[in-house]
């Protein structure tokens, strides 16, 4: 498991997100790569709201689920669960889907790896795929001309 931000999950969300891996695991026989905890929750807390970003092989369905609270699953905020395939996850700069692409911007913001398949698997995508600095900054423009830096 992996965090990169200081932000405690409450343990109360951390076990439902526990119950979904387990679960998920189940539902998506052997095709579950990795399962990324991110948003509010992780990057500054005060909220009981899960985001989790599935990526699975073969992925069809929708982008994205929002569930609340049930007798099977208690929860004190709202689960969202977004889904991306091992493609998609290992080539965000090949996304064609705004939504897509802001959610993977949203989850560079902070994440937690709470399941990934093999290991390090998630972390290494999403260290890989960081945007890097492309010298179009003006700023790098000027420095790269010559000019001396402050």
């Amino acid at each position: 498991m992996y965090q990169n931000e200081r932000v405690r999950i409450p343990y109360e969300e951390y076990k439902a997100i526990g119950e979904i891996v387990r679960a998920h695991l189940k539902t998506h026989e052997g095709q579950l790569r990795a399962v990324v905890a991110f948003g509010d929750l992780v990057t500054r807390g005060g909220t009981f709201d899960i985001d989790l970003l599935e990526v699975v092989e073969g992925w069809q369905g929708q982008a994205s689920l929002i569930f609340e609270s049930t007798a099977e699953l208690p929860l004190r905020g709202v689960l969202c669960l977004y889904f991306l395939t091992p493609e998609e996850f290992e080539h965000p700069e090949r996304l064609d889907s705004p939504f897509k692409r802001r959610l993977m911007d949203r989850v560079r913001e902070g994440y937690d790896i709470v399941y990934e398949d093999p290991p390090v698997y998630g972390l290494d995508t999403l260290e890989r795929t960081k945007p890097r600095a492309t010298g179009k900054n003006p700023l790098n423009a000027l420095l790269s001309s010559g000019a001396q830096s402050l």
